[in-house]
């Protein structure tokens, strides 16, 4: 009888074990990358989600708030003058499963990706302009660096 107590206390204590390695949270405005045995399978997001324990695991967590990355580029005018533009950026990862998922395993530092661009599409455009015209033409500059990202 002793024996039987003994392994019912230890049945109860691996169940305990599985189902709080199968359940986890996702906070608001996040997105969980489940792998199953290291392939991709799905994309959880905020609330209670469930995995198979031992069989599925979590790959990575992915921010879905909109973020805000500041940029400084120098570059030189039309007329030989050094300007230093101080760009803002924000940016979001789309917030369907295929954005998340492609943000998660297509993008090794997205801040560096995102912030080389900016540098391209600035010292593609501002050289091309005299002082007066890259402080007057700042909406054009915004759209060339909207269009290249």
């Amino acid at each position: 009888m002793e024996n039987f107590q003994i392994q019912n206390i230890i049945y109860l204590g691996i169940a305990f074990l599985l189902l709080r390695g199968s359940l986890y949270l996702v906070k608001q405005k996040h997105a969980v990358i489940i792998e199953r045995l290291g392939k991709f399978n799905k994309v959880s997001k905020a609330g209670l989600n469930f995995k198979i324990p031992l069989i599925d695991s979590i790959a990575g967590n992915v921010n879905l708030r909109v973020r805000e990355l500041p940029v400084e580029v120098e570059t030189k005018t039309k007329d030989d003058v050094f300007v230093r533009i101080v760009v803002s950026v924000q940016f979001f990862v789309i917030d369907a499963a295929e954005g998340i998922k492609d943000s998660f395993y297509e993008l090794n530092n997205p801040e560096q990706q995102i912030q080389s661009y900016v540098f391209d599409s600035i010292r593609s455009e501002v050289p091309l302009m005299e002082l007066d015209d890259a402080f007057a033409e700042k909406e054009k500059i915004a759209l060339a660096v909207k269009t290249e990202l």
